[in-house]
């Protein structure tokens, strides 16, 4: 896939994500580009209850511009990258990633603003 990133973010477009609940999460880094959005993590995953991570794209007005999941994860933690983009000009205002249980299921998420350095749920 061709992403339509800049090939190296600025600092004020990169932020880091930890969302954690129990001995599992989701966390590490999300990179703003101008039709794009890579969210780049590990993925942590336990025997008794096996996660997903999502991610989703928003525009200034709200509107989603690309939402994906990671495939699951069960025994550890696994590097899971989200790689957003879409086909219109523009840049993502806000990124929302979700821990998700087996099935689909949301059990927590985080919100992140453009401009923001850091988003923590634990």
């Amino acid at each position: 896939m061709n992403l339509a990133g800049a090939p190296n973010a600025a600092a004020a477009d990169r932020a880091t994500f930890d969302v954690t609940v129990g001995a599992t999460y989701y966390r590490g880094t999300i990179e703003f580009y101008n039709r794009s959005v890579i969210v780049d993590g590990v993925l942590r995953g336990l025997s008794t209850g096996c996660r997903k991570a999502g991610a989703w794209a928003y525009d200034a007005g709200g509107h989603q511009m690309d939402h994906r999941t990671t495939s699951l994860v069960c025994n550890g933690a696994v590097e899971r990258d989200i790689p957003l983009s879409w086909d219109t000009p523009g840049a993502a205002s806000a990124v929302v990633i979700d821990l998700l249980d087996a099935n689909g299921n949301l059990i927590e998420y985080c919100v992140l603003y453009r401009g923001d350095e850091y988003c923590e749920v634990s």
